[in-house]
């Protein structure tokens, strides 16, 4: 399902019939739209946005304590009911959030009876990413638990969500930064196209070097592909030991293909050697084989 039809798509909604829920009355999601306490409702913890920032919840808090909730929340009813609380948010969070914060002791909810932890973070991430507020560490988090929760591919998750498969590798690819620049990212200190260039470099150790350089100089983002360059050249410590030429060939395959590269030489020139290109994932090895086929 592409983003453009919307959550609207996933839920056929009737007219709105505002009713008073009961405890222990079953999902009925086609018919109504109920009014849940606050405190019955619990958030999701595949929830793929961390970050809700006071400012941002104040001003919709403002907003509803004047005009009210004016799309309901998304929430399913949950298995086991613990310490009073029956239910758990599916889509709406950031309103659930304002709410409590306005004071509000209730909101208005369409129940889902969601079986499968599948269909509640499609959910989630749909609608996460048509709001376009995720930061781009918490889209590959989301991107990345579909793939290890639900073996989806990244074509499948690019088909799901209206981008191409080459989007959503690449976001998830954010994640192989070391996390001290992942937590800049997160938090708006440096671009994701500071991101991209930094990732770029084939070690941690250059990555973190061109970070400091950025902080430290304030580079822009562009500023910062051409600062990468020079990073570039500098060989790995697997080429430390081999002569100028293979050292050459190191660098270049590293920088080309964004991953670790090792060169094997034999006992003799007339041996040959080998070449050895480390992936860490099968959806990585499926890139690198595109780079060196170009497909």
């Amino acid at each position: 399902m592409a983003l453009g039809k919307g959550l609207s798509s996933l839920i056929q909604q009737k007219p709105v019939v505002s009713v008073p829920v009961q405890a222990g009355a079953p999902a009925n999601p086609k018919d109504a739209v109920l009014r849940i306490p606050v405190e019955k409702i619990e958030s999701n913890p595949l929830q793929p946005r961390r970050a809700f920032g006071e400012a941002e919840l104040q001003d919709l808090a403002n907003s509803i304590t004047e005009n009210g909730i004016l799309q309901p929340i998304i929430v399913t009813p949950l298995k086991q009911p613990k310490g009073g609380v029956e239910y758990q948010i599916v889509a709406g969070e950031r309103r659930w959030r304002a709410a409590k914060l306005a004071k509000l002791k209730e909101v208005p909810a369409i129940l889902r009876d969601i079986n499968r932890d599948y269909e509640n973070l499609e959910l989630a991430v749909l609608e996460n990413v048509q709001r376009q507020n995720l930061n781009s560490v918490e889209l590959a988090l989301s991107y990345k638990k579909l793939v290890d929760f639900f073996d989806m591919t990244h074509n499948d998750i690019g088909q799901k969500i209206g981008k191409s498969r080459e989007h959503v590798s690449n976001t998830i690819r954010l994640l192989s930064l070391p996390e001290p620049i992942q937590e800049d990212l997160r938090a708006g200190a440096i671009s994701e196209n500071h991101a991209r260039a930094i990732l770029a470099l084939p070690t941690d150790e250059l990555r973190l070097k061109l970070w400091q350089e950025v902080k430290g100089l304030k580079l822009s983002a562009r500023n910062t592909e051409v600062a990468a360059r020079k990073y570039k050249k500098v060989p790995s410590k697997a080429a430390a030991s081999l002569d100028a030429f293979s050292k050459s060939v190191v660098v270049e395959l590293e920088s080309y293909l964004g991953t670790k590269v090792l060169i094997e030489p034999g006992k003799h020139v007339s041996d040959g050697g080998k070449i050895v290109i480390k992936y860490f994932s099968n959806e990585d090895l499926k890139n690198i084989v595109g780079k060196i086929t170009k497909q």
